[in-house]
C-alpha cells in the first residue's frame, strides 16, 4: 500500500512538472514573439530609412519612403524626396531642351561660317552671312535664358518672354533662311504661303522661331531626298506639312510627350532625345494656342498651330 501511494505521488508530480514545463515554454515563446515584434516595429523604419538614403545617394530620386501613422520626420523625408525627384526630372528636361534647341541654329551658323571660309563672296553676300551669324548667336543667347524661364528653373525680377506684333511673312522667310543648310543636306525645298501678305501676329519671336524651326527640322528628318515641305499661315492658323514617312496611329497621341520617340533607333542615331514637339507644345500654350497633328504612314504629317 505504501509503495502504491509513493508511485501515485510520483505520477502526479510528473504530470504537474510536465504541465508546468509546457506552460513555461509557452509563456517564454509568447514573450519572445511579443518582444521580437516590438523590437522589429521599432527598428524597421530605421532600416528602411538607411536603404532609402543609400538609394538617394546613388541618384535614385524615384524611390519612395513608406509613411506609417503620423510620423512627422517620415512625412518630411517623403516630401523632400518628391521635391528632389521633380527637380531632377525638370533638370533632365531642361538640359535636353537646351541641347535640342542648339542644333538647328548651330547648323546655320556653321554653314554660313564655312561659306565665308571656302567661297569668294561679294561684299554684300559676305555682310549678309556675317549678319545671319551675328543674329543667330544673339538669338541663342536670349533663347537660353527664355528656355530656363520656360522650364521654371530661372527666376528674374522681370520676365524675359516678350510678346509683340510681328510681321508673319518676313518671319517665315527668316525661318527658311536659317533652315537652308538643313534643307540642303537632303536636297529638300521649303515653300512658304502667307495670306494676307501683311499678316501680323502677337508672339515672342525667339520662342516662336524655335517652334517653327523645330517643326521644319522634324519634317526634314521624316522626308526623303528631293521632297517638299510647306509652311502656310493665315488669320486662323500656321501649319507645317511634309511628304515624309508619317507617324503610326498608335503613336500619334503621345508624340508631344517629353522624351517620347516613335523611332527610337533612328532618333538616337541622329542625337535626338524626343523633346522637339514637347517644347513646341509648351511654347504654343504660352501663346494661348495649341498643336494638332494629322499624319498617315507613308504619306506625311501636317502640324497645325491654332
Amino acid at each position: 500500500l505504501y509503495y502504491k501511494d509513493i508511485t501515485e505521488i510520483y505520477q502526479r508530480f510528473d504530470k504537474l512538472f510536465l504541465e508546468g514545463l509546457l506552460f513555461t515554454v509557452g509563456a517564454l515563446l509568447f514573450i519572445g514573439v511579443f518582444l521580437f515584434h516590438g523590437i522589429y516595429r521599432t527598428i524597421r523604419p530605421l532600416v528602411e530609412l538607411k536603404k532609402t538614403a543609400a538609394l538617394l545617394a546613388d541618384g535614385n530620386y524615384g524611390i519612395r519612403l513608406p509613411v506609417r501613422g503620423k510620423d512627422e520626420m517620415a512625412e518630411k523625408i517623403e516630401e523632400h524626396v518628391e521635391k528632389l525627384s521633380t527637380v531632377n526630372e525638370t533638370q533632365r528636361q531642361l538640359l535636353g531642351s537646351l541641347a535640342h534647341e542648339l542644333k538647328t541654329p548651330m547648323t546655320a551658323i556653321i554653314g554660313y561660317a564655312d561659306t565665308l571660309l571656302t567661297l569668294r563672296l561679294s561684299e554684300r553676300r559676305r555682310e549678309q552671312a556675317l549678319h545671319y551669324i551675328g543674329d543667330e548667336c544673339r538669338r541663342l543667347s536670349r533663347l537660353s535664358v527664355k528656355m530656363l524661364e520656360l522650364t521654371g528653373l530661372y527666376e528674374m525680377g522681370e520676365s524675359t518672354i516678350e510678346k509683340k506684333e510681328v510681321e508673319v511673312l518676313p518671319f517665315l522667310e527668316k525661318v527658311k533662311e536659317l533652315t537652308f543648310w538643313r534643307l540642303q543636306e537632303k536636297k529638300l525645298s521649303l515653300e512658304i504661303f502667307c495670306t494676307p501678305e501683311d499678316l501680323t501676329k502677337t508672339m515672342d519671336q525667339d520662342l516662336m522661331m524655335s517652334l517653327v524651326m523645330n517643326l521644319v527640322d522634324n519634317a526634314v528628318k521624316a522626308s526623303k531626298e528631293g521632297r517638299k515641305i510647306w509652311i502656310r499661315a493665315d488669320e486662323r492658323e500656321l501649319s507645317v506639312r511634309d511628304e515624309g514617312k508619317g507617324i503610326p496611329l498608335e503613336d500619334l497621341a503621345r508624340v508631344t510627350e517629353a522624351f517620347y520617340m516613335v523611332d527610337k533607333a533612328r532618333a538616337r542615331s541622329a542625337g535626338s532625345v524626343g523633346l522637339g514637339l514637347a517644347i513646341c507644345e509648351e511654347i504654343a500654350m504660352l501663346h494661348g494656342a495649341r498643336l494638332s497633328l494629322e499624319s498617315e504612314e507613308g504619306k506625311g504629317t501636317c502640324v497645325h498651330l491654332f
